[in-house]
Formats: structure tokens, C-alpha cells, sequence
């Protein structure tokens, strides 16, 4: 904003102090001349300015009580009973009430009792948002951030209770004197709570040393959420401030800037749409206060506050006393970029890089971060170690700075004290799917897509920087022989994760074209010498490992991917999945006579293999508990070692000859949304980061779905479509729910495995009897309620489906091995699915031959029968937006019914419809959104 404006808008601002409310509105427009841009930021500074000046930077003890002198009820409410807490004290004074220290008599225990006046909640729907954004709260379940216990109305006035925390708030520790590492572990802790708040889709929006406090034991936790936003998207939303005495009540939209001047963004001083990078801006303002004892943008009034925001950059760190050395200097300039997209990507990355430099053994060193990751297990922490001992230097610090400022490499020891500088090779938006060395040793080749998720290969060269396109739209890399010949996909169609299948051909890296080899191919690699290879196939519905092409290795009913040959060709290395398109799994070893061994199970996610080059060891990346990708290697024997745990995780692509690694790290989400016919655009419902839409109530009203983010069991969740708090009903892999919707069908990996019914609302789980079977794919009530439909199988045998009373008793099969993928009737008593070949047929549960459906094919996916069982409701291929055709069940008679997908794309690489309701106003559906970046590693000692 530059000066001529700034003074515009103050002149604007002063004249509108001398114009009655009601004619305001026709003031600005007729000031601001048709400017809406001007507008926008004349209402937002007004609107601020005016509902916040008197409150500026006072804590809540401090603001005059006067305030509610004739609306609260002050110290009358002291020793009185307000449900079943009973005031004792009065804590503090703010913007949206009083808040009282008070016994819960009922569960013995103190709780601090905040009373909201009538006055100030007005209308319902302003009530309504209120109780939302405490609920929401509530829900975040955060060590770091406030408990929510309950939300009442008493006498008039609302009130919320929640935990009460014996401590000082981070204003008073600021005033004492802060040391640096005090400072990193404090801004560490409330990285940690934005970051679960905003995988929650919350947003603070007021951080700020008043609204965080630090208990006597050190715990900080996050106040205030008052300001908070849930992001959904073109809502006007009436938001009131719970603690903060900043603000009064505001409605807020785009154009209406909210907060506290000295910690607001620059997107939130011009009213613009703002994200969860504004809580990260404020987080850098509260981190350079706390290091310096200083504000780094300030100025006479809120006005000027905001203007050197705007347009200064943060005063100079060698102006200040503080001993903060320059990776934490760098770490709060990157916060306080004026860009969003030039700040930390979210606030989990920049409290990993917290964390890493607050693991530092002394306060007073230039925190270089020196961590150990010599860990002998997976599971193993870091731990502080000596200049001496280095291993791993500034990992999470540099990685991140690297990735946020754009630079052009970073550096850290590797857990054998190799140094490794990992540089950047891609500067462009796109999907990395597969990545290997050439033999040259210093060109790469990929296979990635730029938009949607067709493939496409290119190579990368240190002479030729920019991709170079080899060969043409819809092929796969998979992998490259030392002589320089690809192994590649033709017409490949993907999958899922980064997993495609197509026609599988050889084709030379110089150019030609190239000569195929067999058809339904997901994966293949060659032999050292490069005559052969092993590729991973799916063969009457199951998934088999062949080497050569031909001999069966390992067949599992699950599925395979990600295979390497060991440099001496005696072993294979892979992943090994349960269930289809589930990555969990473990890294198994089989040699040439079929003989597996499991070197490691328990990973929540399993992506890249590769063998070191003197083959002692096979790496590979793996995710735990939903956590960053850690580089792990393992040696023939099943030793396991951390080789690479970085800040926001790093996936093995190929190891060269000398030793240099080609990784690459992705940012990736799966996302569940529904859509009502009340809503302009589909509502994403997620939770985390992993969120997978199951089945939609037939009211389109709940939205059933899991989040693979939570533990290695992953969560149930059901939430409402209005974009309610969500409810976590346990544990497991939600599949169905019921008709009348009180109960969710779930299984549960474990052995022997469990299929259990949990309760929507009240009750208790119960658990139904597996019978023989040794694993579940799949469970689906019929439309009674009486029975389950249910996918699995019995110990040594294939796939296929029993039926089980769902008051209890054994399983029983009605489909022959080999059956999957089924869509139960209406009436309960055909069964659509796959069977022999991968053809669709029509199963009677009564008994009897099945018969084959000629017109669905293997590549069409069902997603469900129509109500009146007429037709089936299909989708095709990976195409974005998904096309939804509906099917004649007898006929084959084919029309378009919806074509699917969400209004954001970059990214987007696959659209999966997963319900829709009888009455086909309602769907749902998961997406998965990724985008790539590939390193190689330099300067290898």
C-alpha cells in the first residue's frame, strides 16, 4: 500500500467519525468512487479501528469492568451456582464477558467459567455459531490447546466452562524476561496446537501473547478461539470473541478485517480471504516478541500499525538484544513474509523446525539443531547429542527453510555421518509418480503429470535443467536396466496412490519405439543385467509376483507394489498390503524360489524401494502412524535403521551407483465431500489429512467416513452435512451404514481380524463372531437391517462373500473363492460383482449358476444399484471430473448421470464416487489432491 493511498484511506477514516452509522454505508461508496478495492480496506480498517481501539494489548485483568456495569451481574455472582459449578473468584475482565474461577461440585474439580451477557448474543443464529465454535473447540482434544468441558445458558446469559489453567499468560512472561530456548519450546507448543486446529479446519486468527497461557509445569495452551473461522468456503459468518478482550462482536466476510493490529496479517488488514498462513504470520510476530521483548512493526495508532505491516519489513534482529542465532532469525522472517505462499506450508512444518532447534543442548548456543537419528528401530527418538558425535545437522530448521524461501538446497548427516545436500530439481506444480538415475549417473528420468493424472515421462539433465518430454502422453515410468532401456507403462490408468496399470513395454531411453510385453500390469523391474523382469500382476483376483515373466513367486489376496531386485539377483524387495489400495503394509524379501520373509510390519503408509548399491541392504520410505516419511533401511538379516527422517518427510525414488539418493517429498490430501441440494457448490467434510467418504445418509443429512490419519487403525467418523463438529465412533474401517442410521458396520485390522457395530448415538459396540474367516475386505447391511453382506476370506483361500445374521452367529459363504468387489441388491437378493477374468456376474444368494454381465466390463467400477434395482450406477477410468453413467441392468443401456468433481483441482489426480441417494439428490464422494517435489543429494562423502 503505498503512502498516497494510506493517506487517502486515513482521510476517509477521519471524515467518517463525523457521519451518523445509518449514512455511512453511502458515505464510503461516494468516497471511495466506485473503488472497490479501496472499499473493501476503508470498511476493514473502520470496522477494526472502532470495535477494537479501546481494548488494544489489554490483558483480561485490565480492561475496566465498567464495560458491563449495566448489562453483567459482576460480583453478584460470586459464591452463586450456575448449574453445577459454583463461583469462588473473579479471574479476569474482557471483551465478550467475565471470567470466574468456580468448583464443578459435581466432578470435584476447579474450572474457569467465562459468563457471555444476553445482550451480546442477540440472535440465534449468533448463538448458534457460538455454541459451534465451542464444540468445534472441544473437539480439537489438544494437549496444547484449552479444553472445552460444557456450553450452558443460566439466567438470561450464555457461558462456557473449560479447563482452568494455574499459570501467567505469555504477556506477563514476555514483560519478565524470556530465554531463547524458553521462547523456541513455547512457540514449538503453539505451532503444535494451530497445526491440529488447522487440520481441524479452524483458524485462529487472534494469536497473540494475551490468549496463550504457560502453566506453572511449562504446558502452554492456546485460549481464545473466539475469532476463529471454520473455513468454509463464500459463508458469512457472525463470530464472537470468547476471551479476547480485543474485540466486540463482529460479522464477519470477506472485506472485514478481524484480529489485533500489532499480530494481524496482511491478508487479514485488507480483508481478504485469509487461510491458515495468517495464524503462521502472527505465530513469527509472538516468536520475534518473545525473542527481543519487542513488537517488530509498530506506529501511534492501529492506522500506522497496519501500514508498516503492509509496507516495512520487521526491524532488524541486530537491533535488538537478542541471542538468537541466524537459523531462528531466518525461521521468523520466513513467518513474516508479506506473501502467504512464501511462508512455512503449515504449522506442523514450522514446529518441526521449532522443535529441532529447541532439541539443542545448551540456551545459549546458535541452536544448530544437532539431532541423532542413529536409531537401531523405526520407533526410536531423537535425542540431543554432542558437536562431536554430529549426525544430523539443523534437519528441520534448513529443510524447511529451504522449501519455504525457495532456495536451492539444504543439508543434513545422514545416520552413518555422510553429509547429504539435498538439491531441488523441479520448480513446477506437478505429481511426481516415479523417479530413477539414468546410467549416466546425472540424468533423471520421471514419469509425473502437470494437471489431472494422466502420466507423462520426462527427463532432467544438469546441462538441460528444465523437463524434457520423452515419448508421449500416457506412459508410465516403472523402471530403468543399466543399459539405458525404460520400463514403462502404455495407456497407463491410474489407480491409486501413485500406482497405475496398463500395457507393460520396453522402450530405449535414446529414443525409438518401444516394444510391449503384456497387458494389466502395475509394477515391474528389471533384472541387474537387464534381461529380465519381475512385475507384479493381478491374475483372477489376486495379486501375483513373477520373476521371470510367467513364474509365480508370492500371490497374496491383498496387493503388491514398489518392487526392487537386489543388485546379486537373488532377492526380490517389496511391499505386501492387506487390502486392495490400503498402502499400509509391511517390507518383505522373497528369493528366486518363492521363499518370502517379512523384514518389517506395523507401516502406516509404504512408498519407494531401493537396494543400496553393494546390496547389504534394501531402503525404503514408510510412514508411522500417519506421521512424516522416514527413510528406513534394512539389511538381509531384518535389522531395521533410521537412514533419513527429515521435516515433512521424504520418499525413496532410486539409489545411484555412487550412493546418491533421488527422493522426492509430496504435499498430499485426501478429502471427503457430499453434496445436498441445498448447498451452491459440494462441501468438503474432512477432518485431518486423510479423510475417505464412506456412505451418505439417505436423508443426505450424515456423511459417513474414515480418517487414516488417526493411529494405524485408523478412525470412524460420522459428521453432519451442515459442517457440524464431527463424532469419532472408534477405531477400524467404516464400510456401511445402517438403514435406519443408528448403527456403522467396521472392521478391524488385527488377528484374528474383528467386524464390529458401532452405536451412532447411545449404546454399546458390539463385536460379531469372524467364524473362519481370517481377514474382512468389506461389510454391507441389507436394506432389513437383519443381515450383512460381507467380503473376505477363510485361511489359505480366495476372496468371496458370506452372509451373517447381524444379531449374531458364524458367517456363511454364497459366492465361489475368487468373488469380490459386490453390490448388493435392493431386495436383498442378487449380488453384482467380480468374478472369474475380472468380469462382472449376477450372484443369486438363493444359490444357483451365476450369470456374466457383458456389458459392464473390467474397468468399469460400481459404485451401487439404483433403488427400484433397475440399474447400476457406474464410473470408468480416472478422468477428471468423474463421469457417473447409469447402467440398465438389463439392457447395458448407458447415459450420463452427473460428471464429478470439486471446484478446486491443482493437483487433483482422482475423484472416487462412493454413494449416492435413492432419490439422486445427494452424493458423496473422496478425492486425492498431490503435489511433488524431487531432490538428489550432492556432495556425497
Amino acid at each position: 500500500m503505498d503512502s498516497e493511498r494510506l493517506r487517502k484511506i486515513e482521510d476517509i477514516y477521519h471524515a467518517a467519525l463525523e457521519v451518523p452509522s445509518g449514512q455511512r454505508e453511502g458515505f464510503f461508496n461516494e468516497r471511495c468512487g466506485g473503488d472497490v478495492d479501496l472499499l473493501r480496506e476503508v470498511e476493514s480498517l473502520f470496522a477494526f479501528e472502532n470495535t477494537s481501539q479501546t481494548f488494544i494489548d489489554a490483558s483480561p485483568g485490565l480492561v475496566a469492568a465498567e464495560m458491563f456495569s449495566e448489562q453483567n451481574s459482576g460480583a453478584k455472582l460470586l459464591d452463586k451456582e450456575i448449574g453445577h459449578y459454583r463461583i469462588k473468584s473473579l479471574l479476569g475482565v474482557g471483551g465478550m464477558g467475565e471470567v470466574y474461577l468456580a468448583d464443578d461440585f459435581l466432578l470435584n474439580r476447579k474450572v474457569a467459567l467465562k459468563v457471555v451477557p444476553k445482550y451480546m448474543i442477540e440472535e440465534e443464529d449468533q448463538l448458534r455459531r457460538f455454541r459451534q465454535e465451542a464444540q468445534a473447540s472441544s473437539a480439537l482434544n489438544h494437549p496444547n490447546i484449552l479444553t472445552i468441558h460444557a456450553f450452558g445458558t443460566e439466567s438470561g446469559s450464555n457461558y462456557i466452562v473449560s479447563e482452568f489453567v494455574d499459570g501467567a499468560t505469555l504477556r506477563e512472561r514476555i514483560l519478565s524476561g524470556m530465554s531463547v530456548k524458553d521462547s523456541l519450546d513455547i512457540a514449538a507448543q503453539i505451532a503444535l496446537a494451530l497445526a491440529a486446529a488447522h487440520e481441524a479446519g479452524i483458524i485462529h486468527r487472534d494469536i497473540k501473547p494475551d490468549n496463550i497461557m504457560i502453566r506453572r509445569d511449562g504446558l502452554v495452551k492456546v485460549l481464545d478461539f473466539g475469532l476463529a473461522k471454520l473455513t468454509e468456503k463464500n459463508k458469512e459468518i457472525h463470530i464472537t470473541d470468547s476471551e479476547s478482550p480485543t474485540q466486540a462482536q463482529i460479522v464477519t466476510s470477506p472485506g472485514f478485517a478481524m484480529g489485533t493490529a500489532y499480530y494481524m496479517s496482511p491478508e487479514q488488514i485488507r480483508g481478504r480471504g485469509i487461510d491458515a498462513r495468517a495464524d503462521i504470520w502472527s505465530l513469527g510476530v509472538v516468536l520475534y516478541e518473545m525473542l527481543t521483548g519487542q513488537k517488530p512493526f509498530v506506529g501511534e495508532s492501529n492506522i500506522e500499525v497496519m501500514s508498516a505491516i503492509l509496507k516495512e519489513e520487521p526491524r532488524d534482529f541486530a537491533e535488538t538484544e537478542t541471542k538468537a542465532g541466524h537459523a531462528l532469525q531466518k525461521i521468523v522472517r520466513i513467518c513474516l513474509e508479506k506473501k502467504p505462499e512464501r511462508r512455512f506450508h503449515s504449522a506442523h512444518d514450522l514446529g518441526v523446525a521449532l522443535e529441532s532447534l529447541s532439541t539443542s543442548t545448551s540456551a545459549n548456543t546458535r541452536f544448530d539443531g544437532l539431532l541423532d537419528v542413529s536409531a537401531s528401530g523405526p520407533q526410536k527418538a531423537l535425542r540431543p547429542v554432542s558437536r562431536e558425535r554430529l549426525a544430523w545437522i539443523l534437519a528441520g530448521a534448513f529443510a524447511l527453510l529451504a522449501l519455504a524461501s525457495g532456495s536451492y538446497a539444504w543439508r543434513l548427516y545422514s545416520s552413518q555421518g555422510k553429509q547429504l545436500v539435498f538439491r531441488q530439481l523441479n520448480f513446477r506444480r506437478e505429481a511426481v509418480f516415479q523417479a530413477v538415475f539414468a546410467p549416466d549417473g546425472k540424468t533423471v528420468v520421471y514419469s509425473a503429470a502437470t494437471e489431472g493424472n494422466t502420466p507423462e515421462i520426462f527427463t532432467l539433465h544438469p546441462d538441460f535443467p528444465a523437463p524434457q518430454p520423452l515419448g508421449v502422453r500416457g506412459m508410465h515410468l516403472l523402471d530403468i536396466s543399466k543399459s539405458g532401456e525404460l520400463a514403462i507403462l502404455m495407456d497407463a490408468k491410474y489407480v491409486w496412490h501413485r500406482t497405475f496399470t496398463g500395457t507393460l513395454a520396453r522402450m530405449p531411453l535414446v529414443g525409438g519405439a518401444p516394444r510391449q510385453v503384456m497387458e494389466g500390469v502395475r509394477h515391474a523391474a528389471f533384472s541387474p543385467d537387464g534381461s529380465q523382469l519381475a512385475i507384479i500382476r493381478e491374475f483372477e483376483g489376486k495379486d501375483r509376483l513373477e520373476f521371470p515373466i510367467g513364474k509365480v513367486l508370492v500371490e497374496v489376496s491383498g496387493y503388491m507394489s514398489d518392487l526392487r531386485i537386489s543388485p546379486d539377483g537373488k532377492h526380490i524387495a517389496f511391499f505386501e498390503h492387506p487390502r486392495k489400495w490400503d498402502d499400509r503394509g509391511s517390507i518383505n524379501l522373497v528369493d528366486l524360489d518363492g521363499n518370502k520373509r517379512m523384514l518389517s510390519d506395523g507401516y502406516w503408509s509404504e512408498r519407494g524401494i531401493a537396494w543400496a548399491p553393494d546390496g547389504s541392504e534394501v531402503l525404503f520410505s514408510a510412514s508411522i502412524s500417519g506421521g512424516a516419511f522416514t527413510i528406513f533401511a534394512a539389511s538381509i538379516d531384518g535389522s531395521i535403521r533410521v537412514a533419513n527422517q527429515s521435516p515433512g518427510g521424504l520418499i525413496l525414488q532410486d539409489i545411484a551407483r555412487d550412493g546418491r539418493w533421488l527422493t522426492n517429498r509430496i504435499d498430499y490430501r485426501y478429502q471427503a465431500f457430499a453434496h445436498t441440494p441445498g448447498m451452491q457448490e459440494d462441501r468438503e467434510l474432512s477432518w485431518l489429512r486423510t479423510s475417505h467418504s464412506k456412505v451418505l445418509s439417505q436423508d443426505g443429512q450424515t456423511l459417513l467416513f474414515m480418517e487414516t490419519s488417526i493411529g494405524s487403525n485408523y478412525a470412524v467418523c460420522i459428521r453432519k452435512t451442515d459442517g457440524s463438529p464431527l463424532v469419532r465412533l472408534g477405531e477400524g474401517t467404516p464400510t456401511d451404514l445402517s438403514p435406519d442410521n443408528k448403527s456403522v458396520l467396521a472392521f478391524i485390522s488385527s488377528k484374528p481380524p474383528r467386524l464390529v457395530v458401532y452405536p451412532t448415538g447411545a449404546g454399546e459396540t458390539r463385536e460379531l463372531d469372524p467364524g473362519n474367516l481370517a481377514d474382512y475386505s468389506t461389510a454391507q447391511w441389507f436394506r432389513d437391517g437383519t443381515r450383512i453382506l460381507i467380503g473376505g476370506n477363510e485361511a489359505g483361500q480366495g476372496r468371496r462373500f458370506f452372509v451373517q445374521d447381524a444379531s449374531g452367529g458364524a458367517p456363511r459363504a454364497v459366492t465361489p473363492e475368487g468373488t469380490r468387489d459386490g453390490r448388493l441388491s435392493p431386495d436383498g437378493k442378487l449380488l453384482l460383482a467380480r468374478g472369474a477374468g475380472d468380469k462382472y456376474y449376477l450372484y443369486s444368494l438363493d444359490g444357483g449358476d451365476p450369470r456374466a454381465v457383458p456389458w459392464l466390463t473390467g474397468a468399469d467400477v460400481v459404485i451401487q444399484w439404483s433403488a427400484d434395482g433397475r440399474s447400476w450406477f457406474v464410473y470408468t477410468g480416472s478422468a477428471i471430473p468423474c463421469r457417473v453413467e447409469i447402467v440398465n441392468v438389463e439392457t447395458g443401456r448407458r447415459e450420463l448421470h452427473k460428471e464429478i468433481a470439486p471446484e478446486l483441482r491443482t493437483g487433483l489426480l482422482a475423484v472416487r464416487p462412493t454413494f449416492i441417494t435413492d432419490d439422486l439428490q445427494s452424493y458423496a464422494y473422496t478425492t486425492y489432491q498431490q503435489v511433488s517435489t524431487l531432490f538428489v543429494t550432492d556432495g556425497y562423502k
